[in-house]
């Protein structure tokens, strides 16, 4: 017997057994869906058939539901007394399907979408219901991707030239549901052949001198060497831990970081306009000869404007212009940690959706 002979008197509708929608109209999708569920659970009864032989008697039916583009289907698998029976051949179209939606599910919880809006997408898709748990169980799943880019080693022959580091607040959730704010630490490298891409990150309680140094000796131990400038922020634990970890590496002190630095010594907002205009000369400066001058005549009239001001300024002079040393065409990227600041506002905006991010410890 075969299987479209098998199913012919099943799905011989007549007009007046058509499924109807509230507007009386007839209603295809649930039509598809009884025809498939007609269709499969005879397939799997002659594959049962066929595998099991004649002798192994049914055991009942099991049912298994499957979400799929056209809605939910419910499938009667046969229970075989003896041996076991998967209707892989049945079930394998659908899991596709399946997967397609978890991949949505995927994508849509990186890009920052939360579980409750991810669950009204999917219920306007009519793939059938995604509870909150449901999608947060999906996320989950997630976690293999994570810890094989946390892990992820770097081959030697290939140094990391130049690193950028920073943090940034996120609220996390603990294994007790209670949302607590932690620093998320990332690290983007830039390659020899130029290319650039985080080489780590990691959530740690505290921005401090011990929790930057482990994050910077797990990049070490992955591979992360010959590096030759760092730039960050002046955080005194931060620019501890990479004068230890990478020794012999120039250290540059973010130019953005710094003229936020320099405002905040400064009372009046006329006068931290004065002191911007006298600074914005330098990273405008053709060579490296006239980037110093120009900077040592902003001391000067900063100095001027306000003495606090003036001396961090001198006294950053060194570390805000170590990027001199390196490559003109890469100065306009070296001196300032922009690229980790774009990297943190697209972690603000893909976590400010879900609220509070799950969070594992290491």
């Amino acid at each position: 017997m075969t299987l479209m002979t098998s199913v012919s008197d099943d799905v011989a509708l007549t007009m007046d057994d058509m499924p109807l929608g509230e507007d009386g109209l007839i209603d295809f999708r649930a039509l598809a869906v009884g025809l498939i569920e007609t269709v499969a659970d005879h397939a799997m009864e002659l594959e049962a058939d066929e595998l099991l032989g004649e002798g192994n008697r049914r055991n009942g039916y099991r049912e298994r539901r499957l979400r799929t583009v056209i809605g939910e289907i419910v499938l009667r698998v046969p229970k075989p007394r003896e041996d076991t029976y998967f209707p892989e051949r049945v079930m394998r179209p659908y899991s596709r399907v399946d997967r397609a939606m978890v991949g949505v599910v995927y994508r849509a919880y990186v890009n920052g979408m939360s579980t409750r809006r991810i669950e009204k997408v999917a219920d306007e898709l009519e793939s059938g219901r995604l509870s909150p748990s449901t999608v947060s169980r999906m996320r989950a799943s997630l976690d293999g991707e994570v810890d094989a880019l946390r892990q992820a080693e770097f081959d030697a022959g290939s140094p990391v030239q130049y690193l950028w580091l920073d943090a940034t607040y996120v609220k996390c959730r603990d294994d007790d549901s209670r949302v607590c704010s932690q620093a998320t630490v990332t690290a983007i490298g830039a390659f020899m052949d130029g290319t650039r891409r985080f080489v780590g990150f990691d959530l740690v309680d505290t921005e401090s001198y011990d929790s930057w140094k482990r994050f910077l000796l797990s990049l070490r131990r992955r591979g992360v060497a010959g590096v030759r400038l760092v730039t960050s922020d002046a955080h005194a634990g931060l620019r501890r831990a990479i004068m230890e970890v990478f020794d012999g590496a120039s250290w540059q002190r973010c130019f953005v970081h710094m003229q936020r630095d320099l405002t905040a010594r400064i009372r009046h907002r006329k006068d931290q306009g004065r002191a911007m205009h006298a600074l914005s000369a330098v990273p405008r400066q053709p060579d490296a000869a006239m980037t110093r001058a120009a900077y040592d005549a902003a001391v000067v009239r900063i100095g001027a404007i306000d003495r606090r001001a003036g001396e961090l300024l001198e006294d950053a002079r060194e570390d805000a212009l170590a990027h001199l040393a390196f490559h003109r065409e890469h100065w306009v990227r070296l001196r300032t940690n922009n690229v980790q600041e774009r990297a943190n506002a697209e972690i603000k905006r893909r976590t400010r959706a879900v609220q509070s991010s799950p969070h594992a410890s290491p």
